[in-house]
């Protein structure tokens, strides 16, 4: 079964944006200070607002914040870096260096109107996720 995330009309496929380096799809807003996979232009969405995760069954799981990492020669960039520590897996939940935590937003993300927590939601048909102004819709077929 697919999950799509309906963002501004437009249906994305969250299987889609996985990889081998990239196991975390995340969601915030655009800027050159942070890479999100999905980008909103939306000052009322955080940088860091939220991740949708996979599970083992392949469910998908929505949570508050993110992980990130802090780069230690300091390179930000809206594609990912290669330092020779992270070696340009920021968005990986394993990266090899330590400086490594959960951002919160400071707005909450929200499902069906109750808060998330970084544990985070298994994602259900017709789920409304809402980041700051922005709706987003869930769709499994």
């Amino acid at each position: 079964m697919k999950t799509y995330v309906i963002i501004n009309g437009r249906r994305v496929d969250l299987e889609a944006h996985l990889s081998r380096s990239r196991t975390i799809i995340t969601l915030g807003r655009t800027s050159e200070e942070a890479y999100n996979v999905l980008a909103l232009d939306d000052d009322s969405t955080h940088l860091f607002q939220c991740q949708f995760t996979r599970t083992d069954t392949g469910a998908w799981r929505v949570h508050n914040g993110q992980w990130r990492t802090e780069c230690p020669k300091g390179i930000r960039s809206r594609l990912q870096h290669a330092c020779s520590m992270c070696m340009g897996r920021c968005v990986n939940p394993r990266p090899a260096h330590p400086a490594y935590s959960w951002r919160t937003p400071k707005n909450s993300t929200l499902l069906n109107g109750v808060e998330l927590t970084h544990e985070g939601t298994e994602l259900k048909d017709g789920d409304v996720i809402e980041v700051g102004n922005v709706r987003l819709s869930v769709v499994r077929v």
